[in-house]
């Protein structure tokens, strides 16, 4: 009777045999970044240039990175580095944007750029009157 409803639940249930639990696998507890090395077809670019046109590099999939042996990461890895890094950046924006004077500076330079931008679109406002 039991094996029969452990058979309609179907695969995947989480359940073995007689109802035991199975374990699913999982990685670490203490994911370790992967040692990295730049991209030696891009040189860490991510990017391949040629003379009409770029795109991403086949060599690193367009990271720029490449494992210790040359080749490309494993998807997982790379997605962990890139969260790590990309937290890292935020977290090194928080600080700097917490410096005292940063706010003022970079609201001083929005309103300079809304000018400049003013003044630009009056001087070709003039220009295509003719005046």
């Amino acid at each position: 009777m039991a094996t029969a409803w452990i058979n309609r639940l179907g695969s995947g249930n989480g359940l073995g045999i007689g109802g035991d639990r199975v374990m699913a696998k999982t990685r670490p507890l203490h994911w370790q970044e992967p040692a990295t090395a730049p991209c030696p077809a891009c040189n860490g670019t991510g990017e391949w240039s040629g003379m009409f046109s770029s795109g991403p590099c086949a060599a690193c999939d367009g990271t720029g990175l490449v494992g210790e042996d040359g080749e490309p990461l494993d998807q997982t890895d790379l997605l962990a580095i890139i969260r790590r890094q990309r937290d890292r950046q935020q977290d090194r924006l928080r600080r700097l944007w917490h410096t005292p004077g940063v706010p003022e500076a970079v609201e001083r330079h929005r309103q300079q750029q809304a000018q400049n931008e003013r003044d630009q679109h009056a001087e070709h406002k003039h220009r295509l009157r003719g005046a």
